[in-house]
């Protein structure tokens, strides 16, 4: 019905130019150029308030499919209540309360991830993490936790793909005598398979793009691209770091640590 409406709209608009060019010739004078140029942008007036219902009627209909992919990805990747969780987040108590590593967050096995600058989600309360290699004692960067932080962003030295890591979480602010409350082992993947998944990545956030489509719309294609590829570190990394997220990217992050962090 709408694509009908607008085919109208358009061919009232494009038959309009034609009696207005007609109407030019055949008076071969201009010398009344200020009506003329009211008529034209009356005509122009005319079809845009005629499109306008069609345009906003788009809008609300692409918000929507937004907000429903949303759902679907949390119930389709994430809340697989017959089977494990795809992250098994860690647990642990610290001065403040318990304390779950949601995300890098597995403890059966060394998680591997695509990003060489992982984002550390977790709920609870902590006073800072640190990130070594795994076979060594050396700290590639560390970060003191502001109070209510639940996200953190590597913003030290690119990890190495192929390598494995150490994410470290302390209750404690002195960096010389306290010991880790947990940590998590993680593993960047190996360069060829990574550049396999950032080619992907760069050809479907370029095509977004070229369709105009907004940051949060791109995060959550990235989302269901990175989940079916059980690389789910990095899938909520990309939906946890959009910023002025909706309403729905809100209740999907909530989901998240509900789900994983529920008692």
């Amino acid at each position: 019905m709408l694509k009908g409406r607008g085919f109208r709209a358009t061919l009232l608009f494009v038959t309009y130019l034609v009696f207005f060019r007609a109407y030019l010739l055949n008076q071969r004078i201009f010398m009344n150029k200020k009506l003329n140029l009211m008529l034209f942008f009356l005509g122009l007036k005319i079809t845009f308030l005629w499109n306008f219902p069609i345009i906003k009627a788009q809008n609300i209909q692409g918000k929507n499919d937004i907000n429903e992919k949303w759902e679907k990805v949390f119930q389709d990747s994430f809340n697989q209540s017959d089977e494990d969780p795809p992250v098994t987040p860690k647990d642990g108590t610290t001065r403040g309360g318990s304390l779950c590593l949601v995300s890098p967050g597995s403890t059966e096995f060394k998680e591997k991830i695509w990003n060489t600058r992982p984002t550390f989600i977790w709920q609870g309360e902590l006073e800072r993490i640190s990130i070594p290699p795994a076979n060594s004692e050396e700290i590639l960067w560390a970060k003191k936790v502001q109070d209510n932080q639940q996200i953190i962003i590597d913003n030290g030295e690119s990890l190495k793909p192929g390598n494995t890591y150490y994410w470290r979480v302390f209750d404690s602010i002195d960096y010389e005598y306290s010991f880790p409350t947990l940590r998590v082992t993680f593993t960047v993947m190996d360069v060829p398979e990574r550049e396999v998944i950032t080619r992907e990545l760069e050809k479907l956030d370029t095509g977004l793009k070229q369709a105009k489509a907004t940051p949060e719309a791109i995060a959550l294609a990235k989302v269901k691209f990175l989940a079916e590829r059980n690389l789910f570190s990095d899938a909520l990394s990309e939906a946890f770091t959009v910023k002025n997220p909706s309403t729905e990217l809100q209740d999907f992050r909530s989901n998240i640590l509900q789900h994983f962090c529920a008692k």
